[in-house]
């Protein structure tokens, strides 16, 4: 276990994140020295548990999933591998820590969705959307075909649903592709793509298909259920909880969610996968890792984190320009920080020879979130309609599609899920929904769509990326003749 190279990358991930909000917090008097010190601590327990967390899903979850892709391949009945697998990506997507936080801030705007019917709901989602993916790595189908028809479902379907469902719908989308969900959706697919004669392009798209379901299955929830009426003028303000007393909270809470999972890992190994006991040791264990690392995260996360962050967006309601410009900042932090940006624009250089350099590509995406969050804060403030962004944005998306190269088309649609990390729903979602609450004129409801935006502007920034390596490409092959 490289607990210490996880403890690095999540203390990059964090800590300019806490230093910047800590230095806005003492100059808008957001906090004292008894609420910094409790942001300290809140901070501190958000590192250790994604540390943790990390650790074992490096070495419990990403070797099951992999192993039961694997396993799941040698199947001969499609169907069989098709349910399986949407039950596995169901049971996965339940003790996501963002979706479990989107859901969480949701239920504090709105009481129309009950929690478990919302996270439920984007775990169907998931489920029927990972066997979606895999089928069509087994028969060979269009990716570019499938996302264009999804697409144009979610928007019919989004213009008969009420704004907010379509912005917390959006959002759905984007926290699917969290921590948890990542690697073992990741491994489930190279598993079944190791398996079979495929394409390049057949290693990426899991994700984004994935990260499909969820937007549709809560954009039916919103037709269900109606205009999202219940929701309350103001937040309200969460009771003071010791962390002892929140630590058992969330103790039993993380172990309802996490034990489905734990149930499936033990029933494939016993009757399938059949590891030598050291080896199946060391996978549980890390699974076990992951648990702890999801209740010391949580814990964190509600104790202080999310409210500071909530405060800070109310004070800088009244500042404008300082609250756009801070929101660029903090995109620019999330990006930097995000392990898994990294490691995409290396594999972009890579796949592209040389074309496309990583440092280029590490810009693009830095400007794009950084604009995205921008957006999203200037769409809060003013209350304007969801899709008046979105509608745009995806039909740039598709469009440039068409002229994308099928590999580069699958990373541009995985990577709206990698730059959706913990820190959009735990940090940038609240500060939204904070400037919202000290916006005389903005709705709550318009502080969500913060994820969607982030999930957006990548997809589109690589499909650009991806048409540019094509035309360099037909021009050095002309230079050649």
């Amino acid at each position: 276990m490289d607990i210490l190279k996880q403890l690095k990358e999540v203390t990059i991930s964090v800590l300019p994140i806490a230093v910047f909000a800590s230095v806005l917090s003492f100059f808008l008097g957001v906090m004292d020295g008894g609420e910094f010190m409790g942001f300290i601590i809140s901070c501190v327990l958000v590192i250790a548990g994604l540390t943790i967390f990390l650790t074992g899903a490096d070495v419990g979850l990403l070797p099951m999933g992999t192993r039961i892709g694997t396993t799941l391949t040698k199947s001969r009945s499609l169907p069989i591998l098709l349910a399986v697998s949407a039950i596995l990506g169901f049971i996965i997507t339940v003790p996501e820590p963002d979706v479990q936080v989107l859901a969480s801030q949701v239920n504090q705007i709105s009481n129309d969705i009950p929690i478990p019917v919302f996270i439920c709901a984007i775990a169907v989602g998931v489920g029927i959307f990972l066997a979606l993916s895999l089928a069509r790595t087994i028969l060979s189908l269009p990716m570019k075909v499938i996302l264009f028809v999804s697409y144009l479902v979610i928007f019919t379907c989004a213009f008969f649903c009420d704004g907010f469902f379509v912005s917390v719908a959006f959002d759905s989308g984007g926290a699917t592709t969290g921590p948890l969900s990542v690697p073992f959706i990741m491994a489930i697919g190279m598993g079944v793509a190791s398996m079979r004669k495929h394409s390049e392009e057949a290693e990426f798209g899991y994700v984004a298909m994935s990260s499909v379901g969820p937007v549709l299955a809560v954009l039916i929830l919103g037709i269900i259920f109606g205009s999202g009426g219940s929701m309350p003028d103001t937040a309200e303000a969460s009771a003071d909880i010791g962390l002892l007393t929140l630590f058992g909270e969330k103790l039993g809470g993380v172990g309802m969610s996490f034990f489905p999972l734990l149930v499936v890992c033990i029933l494939m190994q016993v009757l399938f996968i059949k590891m030598p006991h050291t080896q199946a040791i060391r996978v549980f264990v890390g699974i076990f890792y992951s648990f702890i690392g999801l209740v010391i995260f949580f814990t964190g996360v509600e104790y202080s984190f999310s409210d500071v962050a909530k405060e800070l967006g109310v004070a800088l309601a009244d500042h404008p320009v300082l609250l756009y410009s801070s929101g660029f900042i903090f995109g620019l932090c999330v990006v930097l920080a995000e392990p898994a940006v990294i490691v995409l624009t290396g594999q972009v250089e890579e796949i592209s020879g040389g074309h496309i350099r990583k440092p280029i590509m590490l810009a693009t995406l830095c400007l794009g979130v950084g604009l995205a969050v921008v957006l999203s804060l200037i769409r809060t403030v003013y209350s304007l309609p969801i899709l008046l962004f979105l509608v745009p944005g995806y039909i740039l998306i598709m469009v440039s599609m068409i002229w994308t190269p099928g590999l580069f088309s699958a990373i541009a649609f995985d990577s709206g899920g990698v730059a959706t990390g913990p820190m959009s729903s735990t940090f940038l979602l609240p500060l939204a929904i904070g400037a919202a609450s000290g916006t005389a004129s903005a709705s709550l409801a318009s502080s969500f769509g913060m994820i969607a935006m982030i999930a957006m502007m990548p997809i589109l920034l690589i499909e650009i990326l991806g048409i540019v390596y094509k035309a360099r490409l037909r021009k050095a092959e002309r230079g050649e003749r």
